[in-house]
């Protein structure tokens, strides 16, 4: 196993922990949807904490870029869920947070 696959089962495992309130009792449509995200910036992702790993990106500009990619959350499962802009934005900013967390945490010493 990767470490990268370790960083997506990291964030993926966080999930439940971000999905609060009314999507609590949609974890796995959040799960869904952040797995979603991780396929869709998986290259750009896989790229970027390879980088990390070596030095070559400094963790403040890891989190910009990261936090650049957040428009390609777009959260499908939880929209047809009905849940509101706001949870929804709250929600992806706080997977985008996570993705960040979890790639320090696992790609640096």
């Amino acid at each position: 196993m990767s470490k990268f696959d370790d960083f997506t089962r990291a964030v993926l495992d966080g999930v439940p922990k971000i999905a609060t309130g009314e999507l609590k009792g949609l974890v796995n449509s959040a799960k869904d949807d952040a797995q979603a995200f991780l396929d869709s910036a998986k290259g750009k992702l896989k790229r970027r904490t390879e980088m990390l790993a070596r030095g070559e990106l400094l963790k403040e500009d890891f989190e910009d870029l990261v936090k650049g990619q957040a428009d390609l959350a777009v959260l499908f499962a939880l929209t047809q869920a009905g849940i509101a802009a706001a949870r929804l934005q709250r929600f992806r900013k706080a997977l985008i947070d996570l993705v960040i967390k979890a790639a320090f945490k696992t790609f640096l010493p």
